[in-house]
């Protein structure tokens, strides 16, 4: 369920923020970046308060959150990025908050195959609209805490990786490539959907076999490669191999996940990479990645 959170929701709300502008001297932009901001409250209190994120508490939270995600589907041409009506930011924080509720409450959802072909069908709704992704996590977290998405036992995997932010920051960089090529073109959509399929991928025996000898640091380097390497002819190719990479890497990650790992180098790999390909001027960022030139 964490993997939906971060993918559809964190991944759909810097794509559609940089599409259609960010003022940050807007509180409505503050609302909308409330999830981000607040992710250690809940696992704090589902540390302390563990009873808060029994069935019961829980359905409710993801039953508010779907009805927030279907009055915001009503304005889905994202007119609330571009103007300064509070409630359509409201009900976007209240769709991540919730959902993320549900993926601290319900911890073995993210694990199978079948959270990424789902992950990725959704990322093709982008085609119609690039909000649609962001507001399909919402469906998770309702399916999730109702019981329609069954856990999945997880297979036996070698050591397991304590720390997953510098994979995460890798793979938001290459990730988010296609939205900043394509822009508000929808082309970006079947690449994203190309990476749940490899994703999904890795779980066949043979794949997950061969990818065990694998040594994390040449699945890092694969997931350098591949941020350098997008081509958008061979977009689909490029999403396969990207999905396969990081399925490799997400069955290695410890259990119960790092997921404020994930969420902060996911974040900082998606504005990296908007950065570099919009040239922005952020002092120091150059003579980082370029060695002082």
């Amino acid at each position: 369920m964490i993997a939906a959170w971060l993918f559809l929701y964190l991944g759909g709300l810097v794509h559609v923020l940089a599409i259609y502008g960010m003022d940050l001297g807007n509180p409505r932009t503050g609302v909308v970046l409330l999830p981000i901001v607040l992710v250690p409250l809940p696992v704090f209190l589902l540390k302390h308060r563990p009873h808060w994120f029994a069935p019961g508490p829980t359905r409710i939270v993801a039953a508010v959150g779907l009805l927030c995600a279907l009055v915001f589907l009503r304005a889905i041409n994202l007119d609330y990025l571009e103007s300064p009506r509070l409630v359509s930011s409201l009900l976007v924080a209240v769709i991540g908050l919730s959902a993320f509720w549900v993926a601290l409450s319900r911890p073995l959802l993210e694990d199978g195959p079948g959270i990424w072909l789902r992950i990725g069908a959704w990322q093709l709704t982008g085609f119609l609209n690039a909000g649609l992704p962001l507001a399909g996590v919402s469906v998770f977290a309702f399916l999730g805490a109702f019981g329609f998405l069954t856990p999945v036992a997880r297979k036996s995997c070698p050591a397991r990786i304590p720390h997953a932010f510098p994979a995460a920051l890798l793979l938001g960089l290459a990730l988010a490539k296609p939205w900043w090529d394509f822009g508000a073109n929808p082309g970006w959509a079947p690449d994203l959907a190309a990476w749940g399929v490899g994703a999904a991928l890795t779980y066949a025996t043979p794949l997950r076999c061969a990818g065990a000898r694998v040594p994390m640091a040449w699945l890092n380097l694969a997931l350098g490669v591949l941020f350098v390497a997008y081509v958008p002819e061979l977009g689909l190719l490029w999403g396969l191999l990207l999905g396969g990479v990081w399925g490799l890497i997400w069955q290695r990650l410890a259990r119960p996940l790092p997921r404020q790992g994930l969420t902060y180098g996911l974040l900082l790999g998606f504005i990296l990479s908007y950065a570099l390909h919009a040239n922005l001027e952020i002092p120091g960022l150059r003579h980082l990645l370029w060695l002082g030139n």
